[in-house]
């Protein structure tokens, strides 16, 4: 039996951190489509909801069995591996774009003298170590940190608000279709598609019943969290700088005046990001052990996190290496690149586990 079993709510604010992560950073589907990309996380909101209760369906109907091994189970041993090492390729695309975005956060806004390297490879000693730790020291870490995020956020969007002068959500449905399908996509593939990612960790959750409404609450309180940051953004700084501003949420929290200690108001939402991308990459690197693991047969994972850091390090590195590169990569490849792993995968795992649920024997009576 797993010792590292968790509860429902630690899931649920485990899948919240991961999911908002650096969500509110660059708030690109908002430049895409302006006043209605609140349409745009809602209709993403209902999509992943969808994919979440397949993710939750495939795996009840394999209780004692987790994720990976479900995958064996339904496509067979050698197709099984290569569909989870298809997700291992995913992990690590997503720990290059988390720790990408740290470290231009960190070069242009604080230490641009700093070499993003290093930035990076100190995030991943960190972001090893604690990912070693196992899961049950993950969620509990991060039911401490999400009160001091829940009190840092209410005073920021309280000064924030003072500067909006009008709802910038408004006037409504001023693009046609195809911009809305797209916006769509890019709220899906970013961020809500990555709680896909999650359904690695269910079979190390208490209460099997509760996986769909533990997740789909995180899911919820990301989108209300990601709204209230596009809100406040685009209705303080206006449409043209908040297409400008590299990172429009910061921007319109320098604007605020508390004081003489507003550089105090920066730094908190300095500390929201890092902390929360910290746990984004914690959760990654921990499922890509997990998934690694499955793929080579391995009984014991611990000596598997540190070469995994490095091979994420190394493939961080080499990729992405100009920010208009992750910007261009961000906007126009991973809406289209998400759909396999956070979309067909999910529906190609529902038919296949229906095909063996009716060629299943039928017990004598």
């Amino acid at each position: 039996m797993n010792t590292q079993r968790i509860t429902p709510f630690q899931l649920t604010c485990l899948c919240f951190a991961f999911l908002s992560g650096f969500s509110t950073q660059y708030l690109l589907e908002a430049k895409v489509i302006m006043q209605d990309v609140w349409m745009a996380n809602e209709l993403a909101v209902c999509w992943v909801l969808v994919i979440l209760k397949i993710n939750t369906y495939v795996q009840n109907q394999y209780p004692h069995r987790n994720m990976t091994e479900i995958i064996e189970v339904l496509y067979g041993k050698w197709v099984g591996k290569l569909v989870l090492g298809y997700y291992t390729i995913t992990m690590v695309g997503l720990a290059t774009l988390s720790l990408r975005s740290i470290s231009l956060f960190y070069t242009t806004a604080i230490l641009p003298n700093t070499s993003p390297k290093l930035i990076m490879l100190l995030v991943l000693i960190v972001t090893t170590y604690a990912a070693s730790l196992g899961l049950n020291a993950i969620a509990r870490s991060v039911l401490v940190i999400l009160p001091f995020f829940a009190v840092a956020i209410l005073v920021i969007c309280v000064s924030i608000y003072r500067n909006v002068d009008m709802n910038p959500f408004m006037p409504q449905f001023r693009h046609g279709f195809p911009i809305m399908v797209f916006g769509t996509m890019m709220s899906y593939g970013f961020p809500f598609g990555k709680s896909v990612v999650m359904s690695y960790l269910f079979s190390e959750v208490t209460e099997q019943k509760k996986l769909f409404k533990a997740c789909s609450i995180a899911v919820v309180m990301s989108c209300v969290y990601l709204l209230l940051a596009t809100y406040l953004s685009l209705g303080s700084l206006g449409e043209h700088l908040f297409k400008a501003a590299t990172f429009p949420f910061f921007s319109a929290i320098q604007l605020v005046k508390f004081g003489e200690y507003i550089e105090r108001i920066e730094i908190t939402i300095i500390a929201i990001w890092t902390i929360l991308t910290l746990y984004e990459v914690i959760t990654v690197q921990y499922v890509f052990v997990k998934i690694s693991g499955r793929i080579f047969g391995l009984k014991t994972l611990k000596p598997l996190y540190i070469p995994a850091g490095a091979f994420i390090f190394g493939v961080t590195v080499n990729s992405l290496p100009i920010p208009a590169a992750l910007v261009a990569y961000d906007t126009r490849m991973l809406p289209v690149v998400s759909l396999g792993s956070a979309c067909l995968l999910p529906l190609c795992n529902l038919g296949m586990t229906l095909i063996r649920k009716r060629k299943a024997p039928v017990p004598q009576t």
